[in-house]
Parts: C-alpha cells; structure tokens; sequence
C-alpha cells in the first residue's frame, strides 16, 4: 500500500512559528489532531477583519 505524500515546505512563517515552539510546527498540517483555538476567537477574527480593511484602504 502506497501513501499519497505531499512535499512539506520550510516557508518563512513556518521557521518563524518553529522558533516560537518547535511541537506547533508538528502541528501546523494536522488540524485533525490539534485544535486551534485562535480559529474559533472572535477578537482575533475582528482584529483580521480590521486589518484587511487597513489594507484595502492603503492601496
């Protein structure tokens, strides 16, 4: 039996979150295994929100 493998890119957010906690880099791929709380806070939503709008509004 044959695994389907997809390569798995260092990219810069990667090594950054890596440097923070080397486990979440583990993580970051699997979100069967390990719940993200940030995904499901409704401050840090509006902040994302906010910060699109910023971003919007600069170009």
């Amino acid at each position: 039996m044959t695994r389907s493998v997809h390569p798995r890119y260092l990219i810069k957010s990667r090594f950054k979150l890596a440097l923070e906690c080397p486990t979440k880099l583990f993580y970051i791929g699997k979100p069967g295994l390990y719940l993200d709380t940030k995904q499901q806070d409704d401050f840090l939503q509006a902040l994302a929100e906010g910060g699109f709008q910023v971003g919007e509004l600069a170009n």
